[in-house]
């Protein structure tokens, strides 16, 4: 589990063995996302809930757009899965972004998985 504090900083914990600790210092590299704009999104915001294996699927897709990004950086671990948050117009982006990696993918297992997360993705949206 991961989370932002009010300081800037960031805390973790490890809901299987209890570990925690704070990141600070991460502002300006690669995974601060705080510049990133999203209001261009469209839709109703919308929690969806997936997998963690296919969460770890999508984050692992290499190109995304801001609102996907931020999709990605925003989302809370849960004992049912992973809970992302945006708006419908973000997720139907998401799902052509994973669809697209699952098309250029040779790996049987990857596809499969990415093909599964696109399906999981749409369900949620129609069940929204």
């Amino acid at each position: 589990m991961v989370f932002r504090r009010t300081n800037g900083k960031i805390g973790w914990n490890c809901d299987a063995c209890g570990d925690e600790g704070v990141i600070s210092g991460w502002e300006g590299t690669p995974a601060d996302v705080s510049g990133l704009d999203d209001s261009y999104a469209e839709g109703d915001e919308v929690p969806l809930r997936i997998a963690r294996e296919l969460f770890e699927v999508i984050r692992g897709v290499l190109l995304l757009d801001d609102a996907c990004e931020l999709l990605i950086a925003r989302a809370e671990g849960s004992a049912a899965g992973v809970v992302l948050t945006g708006r419908t117009g973000a997720f139907e982006e998401l799902v052509e972004y994973v669809a697209s990696e699952a098309n250029a993918e040779t790996d049987r297992r990857r596809v499969r998985l990415l093909d599964e997360a696109c399906t999981a993705l749409e369900a949620a949206l129609v069940g929204e």
